[in-house]
């Protein structure tokens, strides 16, 4: 190190990075919050200690390492930018992880089981890649679980501990790792894989869940012999509140036997969402010595599609709260984006409790025209049979015309929507928010929610109305009931036993665990995505109905098809069988796209119901990732949010419509145009929906 003067100032540098602080030390190196002058970046600077890296071969042996580590892409692992030495030090540089670590969260903050399951997903699927790419952690622990500012957690120092084992004992005991998260075979100085992960993940789980790791001893040896040799604690009988299937859960992934374990974090984590999908809004407690703060973390749902939690009656009063300093303090969350002036937009709030009544709040937004009203013009031939776009982005409601222009704020609640659709006729949208149904008239002088239906039911995932606007597909309780869409008996039912018990009930499907549906264009079929077993994993399948709404309840819908493990399978499907989103083009084709990175992207496939066939389409630059793909109303285009895979952790989030005649011919599109950071989350699960053109 040295010191450098930058005007008036000292500054310490290393290499060329300039050090700001100290964050901690450990037993192989020194971080610090360091700056990047080259990138102008803030980074993570670690520099191994020069006694732990003596000899030549280490030194080898850890750049080799460090590179191959350099080349994981992964959005939950920590990248590594540079790798070097600098006056006999060896170093790496990581992403500066503003957010703070695991283990921090554990002692300081109470977190939900949405959250907990959240955070094992997310290290679950960095790890199966990194797995597959024949990298092993071997110090899997909440220290090395960091956040960045949004609340998203990356593993980091990854095959660290590979390098130890070479010559070095950390704990100066023999052991090598943390022996609190260590594996029974890595205590035992046996070969390890990457179910040795598996099992330092069960260990962190453990602890989140009880507020204390399972196993104490006074000393490395000690603890690494009780990972060896003592059975796995009854978690239950430290948190009796958590549910019952949770001790399977954790006796499984936590084995003495690598064999009995669960095999790969997607098994994990497919088993653990089922497990606690019924009581994620329960807090897991924090140890006795930690201060709770009263501000709860916002966790992004569990990796399951379309899944959302509801929302409690205590939290919604809270986000009542937090929706009124937000007006009084009148600053709304992108207009510097679309540098424009705020509009006074009113907004429907609906309290869960049953003595609450809607409340109007006057809460400023931001619009291209600030005081323009965006009138609808079906008769606009517009592109592809649309001419409006509506979408969400940062959890709320806008509407563009088709280049991207004219865009208008229509909420602003900031909680996630689900089945945005344009009503028959074009000038109203329809909406699910938590477990309640909305109504938006866009032409309206002033903007304002309408609420039509609330539900009781925590599994509450879809609310379609048919083309014709006589019908509604409700996947609600596991199950689809479909019957006439009228907004005043709506208003009259809470929950799935009241729709079942509706004189006008159509049709009550619980075949399968529905998760959604969707229309076709006559209104005569739809398609439904259920929870099937693929590959001995909980996965995404989606079904296709023929309907008699003629006969109804006389007449049972037929199967006419199933896909996509009947006639093939995406890639990597069978690893993580889930299917984000699905569009249907009403008639035999299908947009779809699998999971690969940021919960909702994966690659695009085209599906013909005539053909049995399906093609992997990828139409930006032939690469990944693609989600929330839609066709436009006459068929010629596809709608679609697009992340290339190719910048890593700096891909944006942009939106295409392109002419699917022209997905072959390896020509070049361009995105929409919107403003900077309009899509802020990259996990954001993007709704879309096109308003068509009415000759």
């Amino acid at each position: 190190m040295s010191l450098v003067i930058l005007g008036n100032m000292q500054v310490e540098k290393f290499s060329r990075y300039e050090l700001r602080e100290e964050l901690g030390q450990g037993g192989m190196a020194t971080v610090y919050r360091a700056y990047d002058p080259l990138f102008e970046r803030e980074v993570a600077l670690k520099i191994l200690k020069q006694e732990l890296l003596a000899n030549s071969q280490i030194r080898e042996r850890f750049e080799r390492e460090t590179k191959i580590i350099a080349k994981l892409e992964h959005a939950a692992i920590v990248p590594v930018y540079d790798v070097g030495r600098d006056k006999d030090q060896l170093f790496f540089v990581m992403r500066y992880m503003a957010g703070g670590s695991l283990s921090d969260r554990i002692q300081n903050k109470p977190m939900t089981l949405t959250e907990i399951a959240y955070i094992i997903q997310r290290v679950a699927a960095a790890l199966d890649y990194a797995h597959d790419k024949g990298v092993i952690h071997r110090d899997l622990k909440p220290g090395n679980i960091l956040f960045d500012e949004y609340n998203n957690p990356y593993i980091s120092d990854f095959g660290i501990a590979k390098l130890s084992q070479a010559s070095i004992k950390l704990t100066n005991s023999g052991i090598i790792g943390t022996p609190t998260y260590m594996s029974p075979e890595q205590a035992q100085g046996e070969t390890v894989d990457g179910r040795s992960d598996i099992y330092s993940l069960g260990v962190i789980l453990f602890e989140m869940l009880s507020g204390k790791t399972p196993y104490e001893a006074t000393t490395p040896l000690g603890m690494a012999f009780k990972h060896a040799s003592d059975p796995v604690p009854r978690i239950l009988n430290i948190n009796p509140n958590l549910p019952p299937g949770i001790e399977a859960v954790i006796e499984k992934v936590m084995a003495k036997d690598r064999d009995e374990r669960y095999s790969s974090g997607a098994e994990f984590t497919n088993t653990l969402s089922a497990t606690l999908n019924d009581d994620s809004n329960l807090v897991a407690p924090v140890p006795p010595r930690a201060q709770i703060n009263a501000e709860e973390l916002t966790a992004p749902p569990i990796m399951t599609a379309r899944k959302r939690q509801p929302i409690s009656r205590f939290w919604m009063f809270g986000g009542f709260i937090i929706l009124a300093l937000a007006a009084l303090w009148g600053i709304p969350r992108i207009a510097a984006s679309l540098n424009a002036t705020p509009e006074t937009v009113t907004v429907t709030v609906a309290f869960s409790s049953p003595t609450s009544v809607p409340t109007e709040l006057i809460i400023p937004t931001a619009t291209a025209a600030p005081t323009e009203v965006i009138e609808p013009t079906p008769s606009d031939p517009g592109i592809g049979g649309a001419n409006k776009i509506a979408l969400t982005a940062n959890k709320d409601i806008y509407i563009m015309d088709m280049d991207g222009s004219h865009i208008q704020q229509l909420t602003n609640t900031n909680v996630s929507k689900f089945d945005l659709q344009w009503l028959p006729g074009g000038d109203e949208i329809l909406y699910g928010e938590a477990n309640c149904v909305y109504k938006i008239s866009v032409g309206a002088a002033q903007i304002n929610s309408e609420e039509l239906a609330c539900f009781n039911d925590e599994d509450f995932n879809g609310f379609r109305v048919s083309p014709d606007g006589e019908q509604v597909a409700i996947s609600i309780g596991n199950r689809l009931i479909v019957l006439p869409f009228d907004t005043q008996t709506l208003s009259t039912v809470g929950s799935a036993f009241e729709l079942q018990g509706s004189e006008d009930i159509c049709l009550d499907y619980a075949d399968v665990t529905v998760k959604g549906a969707q229309w076709s264009a006559d209104g005569q079929g739809l398609a439904i995505t259920y929870q099937s077993v693929v590959s001995q994993r909980v996965g995404d399948t989606i079904r296709v109905l023929d309907v008699d709404i003629e006969r109804c309840q006389a007449v049972d819908p037929l199967i006419m098809d199933e896909f996509p493990a009947k006639h093939f399978l995406p890639e990597g499907y069978e690893r993580y069988p889930l299917l984000p989103s699905y569009h249907w083009d009403g008639d035999q084709r299908f947009l779809f796209n699998s999971f690969k990175r940021n919960v909702a992207y994966g690659e695009l496939y085209l599906y013909d119901m005539s053909t049995n066939t399906a093609s992997k389409i990828n139409p930006i630059d032939g690469v990944c990732c693609y989600g929330s793909a839609a066709f436009g109303p006459d068929g010629t285009h596809i709608l679609l949010a697009f992340q290339d895979v190719r910048r890593g952790a700096d891909s944006v989030t942009q939106l295409y419509y392109i002419p699917i005649d022209q997905i072959d011919t390896g020509g070049t599109f361009t995105p929409i145009r919107l403003p900077l950071q309009f899509f802020p989350d990259l996990r954001e699960d993007i709704e879309l929906a096109l308003r068509p053109s009415v000759p």
